[in-house]
């Protein structure tokens, strides 16, 4: 059993760059120019075909990396290893302009194994936001091309265990890891020769901590609810940042820079706290239903030294998951068919022409399954979502996204040991 955990943290060391890179085939949106980029919901396998749900589920069969109390959960024989990828479509619309973009992705990875009968360990890496955009439009006198890509992501070692009769207590230590990079290019339309380049990277590497709790109450053999908080302490952010200009000649290709500095991140980027609660019933292991409340206070929140880039974040999830017989040999009665819906405001603050601002709206559902492998206790999870993006009050671009996800948790009785020889 130690030679498989030593050959999975080898493994993640060398998917590691992959996570760095992931931007630049994931996500195509105007909107992720601003601040972090897009924000990921960070849920994996079962939750995400619940749109995210996550901070009230509890499962020994599947990782549930939005609150790291659900660890505990696992019983002491299993050993789950949870990875998966997504294929995206968006399609951009403003005005009488449509243009649609296809990209694909490799999403998570993570790991999770018992420590003792009350404890329980997990590992791995997740998106916290990715950035990935290029248009073009009109300025004064000329023009302006905005480009950029980047991630930032989170390689985290979780502890849950259970404290005491039903009340479950889990931490996540996180390291934030990743570039984002913003470019533009300005061409005068008295000059279209010579054009000004700049360029902004945030090169982010920090640590944070997640804690998160759970309290199930049985009310009988079959019906339980389960409620879950998570906190995440506001963060100064460790990196470094550069700021780069010149002057570039399009026909050659060169720049003659102007403007090349360096800068520390902690006085002037900050991530806010994080304030997650959810409840979820269940009944007789087969049916699931929950509801997710998240708030973060981004109007706090410092983005180049400034506080007035962000709106407080607020979302709302409702998620369910049924299978039709526990212990069934037809296959169609053992899945195990989810769905979610979510509303959110996103923390973007974007500024219209007439200098007024327009606050982000995502809204969205996703549908899915867990099917069973016929030889091992291992699900395939599967899920088809949609999400839309749209300013208000005053209306800018309208974005459509289409995501299919494919993820695989694999079940195994890494600790049982055979009485026969």
């Amino acid at each position: 059993m130690v030679n498989r955990i030593f050959l999975f943290l080898f493994s993640l060391g060398l998917l590691l760059p992959t996570f760095s890179l992931r931007a630049q085939t994931n996500v195509n949106s105007p909107y992720s120019r601003y601040g972090y980029g897009v924000l990921d919901n960070r849920g994996i396998g079962a939750s995400r075909a619940m749109d995210g749900l996550g901070y009230a589920l509890q499962s020994g069969k599947q990782i549930n990396v939005k609150n790291p109390a659900s660890y505990a959960a696992i019983d002491t024989l299993t050993f789950l290893c949870d990875f998966g990828v997504s294929l995206l479509s968006n399609t951009m619309k403003e005005g009488a302009a449509k243009e649609n973009r296809v990209s694909w992705c490799f999403d998570y990875i993570a790991l999770q194994f018992p420590l003792a009968k009350w404890l329980a360990a997990s590992l791995g890496v997740v998106p916290y936001s990715t950035v990935g955009y290029n248009y073009a439009g009109g300025i004064e006198n000329g023009s302006v091309r905005q480009t950029g890509e980047g991630s930032l992501n989170e390689a985290f070692l979780g502890l849950g265990a259970y404290i005491y009769k039903g009340f479950s207590l889990g931490f996540n230590f996180n390291y934030l890891f990743g570039e984002l990079n913003n470019n533009s290019i300005s061409v005068s339309s008295l000059d279209a020769v010579n054009a000004t380049l700049f360029e902004n990277v945030l090169d982010i590497s920090d640590f944070r901590v997640e804690i998160g709790a759970q309290y199930t109450c049985r009310l009988n053999a079959k019906n339980r609810f389960t409620v879950g908080i998570l906190y995440t302490p506001a963060k100064k952010l460790l990196g470094k940042g550069y700021i780069r200009g010149g002057a570039y000649n399009v026909s050659s290709g060169n720049t003659v820079a102007f403007q090349n500095d360096t800068v520390k991140l902690k006085d002037s980027y900050s991530l806010p706290a994080t304030y997650g609660a959810g409840f979820t019933y269940t009944y007789d292991d087969r049916l699931t239903a929950g509801i997710d409340i998240t708030f973060q206070p981004w109007s706090k929140a410092k983005y180049a030294g400034s506080t007035t880039y962000f709106n407080n974040y607020l979302q709302v999830i409702v998620g369910a998951e049924f299978m039709p017989k526990l212990y069934s040999s037809t296959f169609f009665q053992s899945v195990r068919y989810r769905a979610g819906v979510n509303v959110c405001r996103s923390y973007a603050r974007i500024k219209a022409s007439d200098k007024t601002y327009n606050d982000l709206w995502e809204t969205g559902f996703t549908i899915g399954a867990g099917l069973p492998m016929k030889r091992n206790k291992s699900i395939i999870n599967i899920s088809f979502g949609y999400q839309n993006r749209r300013t208000t009050p005053s209306s800018s671009v309208t974005e459509n996204e289409f995501r299919v996800s494919i993820g695989l948790t694999f079940n195994e009785m890494w600790f049982y040991k055979s009485r026969l020889q």
